[in-house]
């Protein structure tokens, strides 16, 4: 079982087509993350907006959840010399990231409790 999962959230820029974020998401984005070393899945979760009592809605549009080997499979990809850094292999991919959000933002790594 993975050890370790990150949440990102992302809001959308006002016109964006939601289904092409959705396909490029699944189709290009996610696949380059879940090629990264240590790196076992990553789904795409989108925000629930309806009015159904006793649901909440979500304060973002979309997120994603990575599920990692460990922490330290996570750090390897995400880290070196104690700085923040994003392998080369998904540089181009997380450029294009920007053409559909206003801003994504890491909600936290999480280790699981067994």
């Amino acid at each position: 079982m993975p050890k370790f999962r990150a949440i990102h959230t992302i809001e959308l820029k006002p016109n964006v087509d939601r289904e092409e974020f959705e396909e490029f998401m699944l189709k290009e984005f996610l696949p380059a993350i879940k090629a990264l070393p240590g790196c076992l899945d990553a789904e795409l979760l989108r925000g629930y907006k309806g009015d159904l009592p006793g649901v909440a809605r979500a304060k973002v549009d979309y997120a994603w959840i990575t599920l990692w080997e460990s922490v330290e499979a996570n750090n390897r990809t995400w880290s070196r010399g104690g700085k923040h850094y994003t392998p080369p292999s998904i540089m181009q991919v997380t450029a294009k990231l920007y053409h559909y959000a206003v801003s994504y933002t890491l909600v936290g790594g999480f280790e699981v409790v067994e």
